[in-house]
This record gives structure tokens, sequence and C-alpha cells, in this order.
């Protein structure tokens, strides 16, 4: 087949979209297909291709790409890949992405969600078009360094709202004075205000340090040498993190929200809830000084392996695409 692929950030970001395309890319390829993947800036020009299909990243950002492949290329067909806010934020009635969102899961031939508790939030008729695809991370060779005296923490995210960051500074605040603990923050700033704050935690927190944005094999190389990571986000798709620490055996602490009871399961001992900064802090103290309950995170990071391995994921490409491989007789219209 020939796939046209839109992420709808600009080319070279660190952000999640990108890493999952990409990705996605390269599965695709290997499995014998032609794929372009483009941003929005270089969509018009590559539109201009005949392709089979369009797989389109985020239903309201890509809302506007959906509609124009859908208009010019009426035979090819559209995978809508829900991501994260796509789903928890803007499809919520009364949202100013509602009715995008809305269009783009009734455009779409098929709807991949990230994970399972996704279906929760989609109409039943829609459900027999839905596929769950985990996401798998394709880790480059990393060099685990000695453990030093410090426990160290990583947090892999982006300086947002929905992130909830900080959190984790004020959880650390609350760590007993004997806490070896420190945590290190690889992320973007999204404004200047979240720039300021994060710099400001930094200096304050001697337990906290914000490294701005760094290379994703940095980030990896960050999260190999921790002895835990943690995510403290209010919504999420399907974060990489989780795909990673399987990989790597780091324990995981969670909030407890869709995406952590869809991938890391209700009884995963590491979860808390949005906002409770005594919880994860409770919790980075059993971690650091109870060795049976290090043991439990830890053996729960490796018991994810399997099925967020690269392997589940291809799998999980090739029974999707299978529907319309069969009898495929040429490339769809020109979408531009």
């Amino acid at each position: 087949m020939r796939i046209l692929l839109h992420v709808p950030l600009a080319r070279g970001s660190t952000r999640g979209n990108w890493i999952t395309a990409l990705r996605w890319e390269k599965i695709l390829t290997q499995m014998g297909h032609t794929v372009c993947t483009v941003d929005p800036a270089e969509f018009e020009s590559a539109a201009h291709g005949a392709y089979n299909l369009l797989i389109a990243l985020h239903a309201r950002r890509s809302a506007d790409v959906i509609t124009k492949f859908r208009s010019a290329a009426p035979q090819a067909k559209i995978i809508v890949a829900l991501t994260g806010t796509d789903l928890h934020i803007d499809f919520m009635r009364g949202a100013d992405g509602f009715d995008k969102v809305n269009g783009s899961i009734e455009a779409a031939d098929r709807i991949v969600l990230l994970e399972p508790q996704g279906l929760k939030k989609l109409l039943p008729q829609v459900h027999s078009k839905c596929s769950v695809i985990y996401q798998s991370s394709v880790l480059p060779a990393l060099q685990k360094k000695p453990r030093d005296s410090a426990f160290k923490i990583s947090l892999l995210a982006h300086l947002r709202e929905v992130k909830d960051p900080f959190l984790i500074c004020r959880a650390a605040a609350l760590l007993k004075k004997t806490s070896t603990a420190s945590i290190y923050h690889a992320g973007e700033a999204t404004t200047p205000s979240w720039e300021h704050r994060a710099v400001q935690w930094t200096q304050k927190s001697p337990r906290y340090q914000w490294l701005g944005p760094i290379p994703h094999r940095d980030a990896l190389q960050l999260l190999a040498n921790s002895q835990l990571t943690v995510l403290t986000s209010h919504q999420e798709g399907a974060p990489s993190v989780y795909s990673e620490a399987a990989a790597l055996g780091v324990p995981i602490l969670s909030t407890r929200i869709p995406a952590s009871l869809g991938i890391l399961g209700s009884t995963h001992p590491g979860l808390f809830d949005v906002h409770d900064a005594p919880r994860l802090a409770n919790l980075i103290e059993r971690a650091e000084t109870d060795p049976g309950f290090y043991r439990e995170l830890r053996d729960a990071s490796l018991e994810l392996a399997d099925f967020l391995s690269l392997d589940a994921e291809s799998k999980a490409w090739k029974n999707l695409l299978a529907i319309w491989q069969q009898g495929q007789s040429g490339p769809g219209q020109s979408p531009g």
C-alpha cells in the first residue's frame, strides 16, 4: 500500500506524536508498504501523490487534513489515531475541539486507540471500527552507569498544564530529610512562564533539577540510569515512557488515569491519584527504603515488556491492514 502519514506538529519536534509516527513509518516500511510521513507544512506538496491510505495522528489537529483527503480521494481509506488530548479533552461535549474530533471519527474507516480504556469515551456504534495498538519503544544501545548514593528519579515530560510537571516538586518537599531522592526532569518548556517556573523550582528545591529539552536518546539514557521514573499527568494517550521503562526494567510511579489503567493495569503497585503529592511522596519513600516494594515495582515493569514489544506492535499493524490488502487493485485517487 501507498500510505500518507500525517503528524500535526512541525518536523523536528521531540513530542510524542513524532516519536510514534517515526516508529510506525519504520514498522510499515518493513512490512513492504511505501510510507510518506509529513508535517502540516509538507502535506500540500506531498498530497499530490496517489495513496491508498491516510494515517492521521490526533483527531482535532489533523481534522483539516482528514477533510481534504476524504474529499479529494474518496476511494482511499483513512485511519485516525487518537493520541491523547483529542480523546480525553477535545472530545468532551462543549469543548472547543469537539466538532473537529467528532468529524474525524466519523470520517475514519478505522480508529486506532493506544490503550483499551479509550473505548469508554467513544459511542458503542463506532467500537466495531476501533483497534488497540499498544506502543512499543525501540531503544538504542545504552550504558547503565554504576549506582551512586542518591536515589535517582527521572521525569520525562514537557511542561504543559496537562502534565502537572511540578507535582513531583511538591511531593519532594514532603520527603523525610534522610531521603537521598534526586529528581531530574527532562522536557521542553512550552511557554516562557513554564520555563520561569521550572527555573524557580530548580533554584529553590535541592532535590529537583530541570534539564530542559534534551535529545530523545539522552532522555532514554537518563531513564536507564534512574532507579525510578514518575508520570504525573492529568491525562495521556499512551506515554512512551511506559514501554521505555518496561524495556529497561525501570520501576514506574504514575497517576491513576485511563492510560495507566489500560496499560499498567488497575493493580499496578505504583499508582496514585491526580494532584496527590502526599501519596506520591509516600510511594517514593517506600521505593527508596523498602527493597520488597521496589522489587514489586520493578517486576511490574518487566511484566509489561512482551505486550509493549515491537513484535506485538508490528503484528497489530499487520492484522489491521490485512483487511484492505486482500484484493488491493491499486492506489486511490490523488488527494492533491
